[in-house]
């Protein structure tokens, strides 16, 4: 049923010409462990990789694109969990590069107990036209 499912979600999607499309993966037979890993997709970017480190005070973001992309821009959004359990931005960088690659980071004064969530937002390029990418993690310090 699950399977039913994502393929014809998958079937919508590039009927209506969606940009990101959805694969479904599962560990295993998926019928016997019911583990399901849904991933994004995108035609031109290969990597969309958010990262922090508590030790060295930085929290960062790469994203890559295949050989074919001509820019990319990238924002990093650190966030701080709050009492209420949503987040609230408190840091940002970004960068942008005329090539299939851009990393950027940036140092925060992290605090024990509290719990971070790095966002990776971006446009990889291909010419004129170009596709929006998002990726984000979440650890405690």
């Amino acid at each position: 049923m699950i399977r039913k499912t994502a393929i014809i979600m998958i079937i919508l999607a590039i009927l209506l010409g969606a940009s990101n499309v959805y694969a479904v993966a599962g560990s295993g037979n998926v019928s016997d462990n019911k583990d399901i890993i849904i991933v994004p997709f995108w035609e031109h970017a290969q990597k969309v990789t958010p990262a922090v480190s508590f030790s060295s005070g930085i929290y960062s973001g790469q994203i890559s694109g295949n050989s074919n992309v001509t820019k990319i821009s990238m924002t990093v959004i650190l966030s701080e969990k709050n009492a209420n359990g949503t987040y609230s931005e408190v840091s940002r960088t970004s960068n942008s590069s005329n090539s299939n690659y851009v990393t950027k980071s940036n140092t925060y004064s992290f605090v024990k107990g509290k719990t971070y969530k790095v966002t990776v937002t971006g446009q990889v390029y291909v010419g004129a036209t170009y596709e929006n990418v998002e990726n984000s993690i979440i650890a405690t310090y």
